[in-house]
């Protein structure tokens, strides 16, 4: 079996569709979690409501998809020798263990975000939106598994990749909590009767 993956990493560069996955998958995480913040915002209403949702749930599974590829890729790799089990099984990869193990924990969270968002019906919205607040920490662990695994951070623009869309998603995460809920209180608050004089 070890012959057959030998093979294929013949023709296959591991390295770079290892990487190109990665930030990929990274790439779309990050315009799956900011489509779903901007989704409280006043931009998201009409006809941007539905199309800010198609974007929020297709690229959480193309982003899950890039992700997959992103790790399994890796068992073809010659240099680091990762098993199918060091993929699989967190914190057991032979390079840097901790910050592998936090990209395959990212996967198995995003996939069961994901499976929530599909399963909303069945698992009842209650279960759906705690499940949904993981969504922050696994972009978070992606964020700092890309940051600390990946050596092509020390590349100005992939670093500064990292740093603007950080700083985009933690921007909305801050105007979602404070800012796009308040017009509703106002309307609330200005609907209801006035005492009399």
């Amino acid at each position: 079996m070890s012959n057959i993956w030998h093979e294929i990493g013949q023709y296959v560069s591991v390295w770079y569709t290892s990487r190109a996955a990665g930030l990929t998958a990274y790439l779309l995480l990050f315009v799956a979690v900011s489509a779903g913040l901007l989704q409280g915002s006043s931009f998201a209403k009409g006809k941007r409501k539905a199309i800010v949702s198609l974007i929020h749930q297709w690229c959480g599974w193309f982003g899950l998809l890039f992700g997959m590829v992103h790790g399994l890729v890796l068992v073809f790799d010659d240099y680091i020798h990762y098993s199918i089990w060091n993929i699989l099984i967190p914190f057991t990869a032979p390079y840097k263990p901790i910050w592998t193990g936090l990209g395959t924990m990212t996967l198995y969270l995003f996939l069961i975000i994901m499976l929530s968002s599909d399963m909303m019906k069945k698992v009842g919205k209650k279960v759906w939106r705690a499940i949904h607040f993981l969504a922050l920490p696994t972009y978070s662990m992606a964020l700092v598994h890309g940051m600390l695994l990946g050596t092509d951070v020390k590349s100005a623009p992939i670093f500064w990749m990292y740093v603007v869309t950080a700083t985009i998603t933690f921007i909305l995460l801050y105007a979602r909590i404070f800012l796009f809920k308040k017009p509703t209180a106002r309307k609330l608050a200005a609907s209801k009767p006035t005492a009399a004089a």
